[in-house]
């Protein structure tokens, strides 16, 4: 019984979605085909702000008149702006777009300008009561971000001691990322046997679900079961020196959290920036490489003078794209600590942001805390990309 239950709610979403779509795509060829005629404005302004507000009735409670006030008012934007702009150009391209470009508005840009709106308010637990009967919220202007700055979003740690962490780790994950992953990717490019079977390996950690990998590894770190403590203790016996000097089983998730979260994660980006180099080593032309043999240049030569200038193309997107996956990469840090609260020995502005949200509930203070996080984001990929244009002009 619970599986025809299962069944029906499926099979009940998909034909709610395709009505959905089926309803967006007749609203965009109605502006689309009648635009030129003499009742096009008429009945877009009453139909279309009349049957929207009957969709989201349920959900209205007492805004009914202010909800349809929005509706006619998007309606006569929509509707001027097909038929003095659009003017019933690319239909079918447009069309074909739209289901896609509604969801993506629906998922990305309205949180977005939800959480612009919550960053300029109050939401918290003390507040969180009177969102719910009345609708407002205490408005606050810039004292979120103020305090994003001037408080700590944890117990123990600063925003700048938090700051200066994810600096830290991003650029020591995404260093050993390009530096890993250039070196195999240099060893694979040569012709050797096995190649397949190599890069297969290789690129399993990365191609596996990221829970598993960072769970399996967060595994060997155990301190008493783990790998890695095991080989340490084994090459401690081995070279008793090496045992004097220090060498031997640590306790890495309670003593280095920040360290064995390094490492994992250096772990799992090494595969990604191989196969991005890869690619772009094989993309290379063997003359250049051919010439340079005959004019007697020795390898690094080669690699410095070649190799290096004609795989920047390639890799500045890669390094920019690892940098903010590392940058906003609270999965690791979550996974190897085990928890929500916990240690913030490890933690880095996603997790304190985490944690700022849903450990000590201050929603407002998150919201601008993650406009912050966003910005400093942007700055760092607009530099890249800056850097990468300026890079292809000298060339």
């Amino acid at each position: 019984m619970e599986i025809f239950r299962s069944l029906y709610e499926v099979v009940w979403f998909i034909l709610l979605i395709a009505l959905g779509v089926a309803a967006l795509e007749g609203y965009f060829y109605y502006h689309f085909k009648c635009h030129e005629r003499p009742w096009f404005f008429p009945v877009a302004l009453a139909a279309f702000p009349a049957a929207a507000l009957v969709v989201s009735g349920a959900v209205l409670g007492d805004y009914y008149f202010h909800v349809w006030a929005y509706f006619l008012l998007a309606e006569g934007a929509v509707a001027a702006a097909f038929k003095y702009v659009v003017k019933g150009r690319h239909t079918l391209p447009y069309l074909l777009l739209a289901p896609a470009f509604v969801g993506l508005a629906l998922l990305l840009v309205y949180p977005f300008v939800f959480e612009v709106y919550l960053s300029f308010h109050d939401l918290k637990l003390t507040t969180i009561m009177q969102w719910k009967n009345t609708g407002t919220i205490p408005f606050a202007g810039i004292g979120q971000y103020i305090k994003v700055f001037t408080t700590s979003p944890l117990s123990e740690v600063s925003f700048w001691a938090l700051l200066g962490r994810t600096l830290l780790w991003t650029f020591s994950n995404v260093f050993f990322h390009v530096a890993g992953g250039f070196a195999l990717a240099l060893l694979l490019n040569n012709s050797i046997r096995f190649k397949g079977v190599y890069r297969t390996l290789l690129v399993i950690p990365w191609a596996m679900p990221q829970v598993v990998a960072v769970l399996a590894m967060r595994g060997e770190f155990h301190a008493t079961n783990g790998f890695v403590n095991i080989a340490l203790s084994k090459i401690a016996a081995a070279f008793p020196f090496l045992a004097h000097l220090g060498l031997g089983p640590v306790q890495w998730l309670s003593d280095y959290p920040l360290l064995t979260c390094t490492i994992i994660n250096v772990w799992l980006g090494i595969p990604f920036m191989m196969v991005v180099i890869l690619g772009g080593l094989q993309s290379i032309s063997t003359s250049y490489y051919d010439a340079a043999d005959i004019d007697g240049a020795s390898y690094f030569q080669k690699l410095r003078y070649i190799t290096l200038p004609l795989i920047k193309p390639v890799l500045m997107p890669a390094v920019t794209l690892g940098t903010v996956w590392t940058f906003n990469n609270i999965n690791v840090i979550y996974l190897v600590t085990g928890q929500a609260g916990g240690t913030e020995q490890a933690d880095i502005l996603v997790s304190a942001l985490y944690k700022a949200a849903f450990t000590y509930n201050r929603y407002s203070y998150s919201a601008a805390f993650a406009i912050v996080v966003f910005a400093l984001l942007f700055f760092i990929s607009v530099t890249y990309l800056h850097g990468f244009d300026a890079a292809k002009e000298e060339r």
